[in-house]
């Protein structure tokens, strides 16, 4: 029962926020379950193209998504998202099974103390664009930024399934202030292209469970739905320190358990 439940719990906060899922259920499973890091990391990949590709279907009919800043960072994140999984598939040859878990146990730990420091900036920013009228990219942001910031993402994402939600979405804010619905509607899209290519790759190394992921689509689910509900219930001003201090806790606990 212990997936499932972990499954709902980060659902809620997918439905409550738009962020969470690898920030919150990667380090959960790793805490509380049993499975391998690799392992979870690819299961979580592939739960996150089931959450988003929900997300972008209704944003693309929306009409709500920037296509050519999208196509920049997709084009960087697939270089970054190979680099992970050599770097993978590297000490995967070069360390035993337990070393392996314990040093991505690491890479996912400051993958979220980044996330952590980032998100209040995040959450600000997004208050902030609400209501504003449509903009264009700044004009100092280049293609070559764009295509830097997919490839560290892309990274970041195929070594730790963190960073396609926050992360990405700090960037954008700082080189792309769109309107608040394009800026959401690009951030999913640019997640579940990132997850699809990372998710493909791990799987494609036999780092999926399909146990695992079956329990997590179960809880989930109805955890979306539930989160959805309460989303219009709770000021949006305290998720963005109540996810800030939860990455934070889950990240210090995957490092002091090293």
């Amino acid at each position: 029962m212990t997936v499932p439940i972990l499954g709902f719990i980060t659902g809620i906060l997918i439905g409550l926020t738009g962020t969470g899922g690898g920030s919150v259920l990667t380090p959960l499973l790793l805490l509380f379950t049993p499975y391998p890091a690799l392992v979870v990391i690819g299961t979580d990949l592939a739960m996150g193209v089931v959450t988003k590709l929900v997300g972008f279907v209704e944003h693309w009919r929306l009409g709500k998504i920037y296509w050519r800043l999208a196509g920049y960072i997709i084009l960087g994140s697939l270089p970054g998202c190979l680099l992970g999984i050599l770097l993978i598939h590297f000490l995967k040859d070069h360390l035993s099974a337990a070393h392996l878990d314990a040093s991505l146990k690491v890479f996912v730990g400051l993958a979220l103390f980044a996330a952590s420091l980032s998100l209040p900036y995040v959450r600000k920013r997004k208050m902030g664009l609400a209501g504003k009228r449509p903009a264009a990219p700044q004009s100092h942001s280049t293609p070559w930024s764009f295509l830097a910031v997919g490839a560290v993402v892309g990274f970041l994402v195929a070594v730790t399934s963190v960073g396609s939600g926050s992360l990405l979405m700090v960037f954008m804010l700082m080189m792309a202030p769109l309107p608040i619905a394009e800026l959401v509607g690009t951030d999913i899209m640019l997640g579940l292209a990132t997850t699809v290519l990372a998710g493909s790759l791990h799987f494609w190394m036999g780092h999926f469970n399909q146990h695992l992921f079956l329990g997590l689509v179960a809880g989930s689910l109805p955890g979306v739905l539930v989160g959805s509900w309460f989303s219009h219930r709770i000021p949006e001003r305290y998720f963005g320190w109540l996810l800030s201090i939860l990455y934070f806790s889950l990240g210090a606990r995957l490092l002091l358990s090293w």
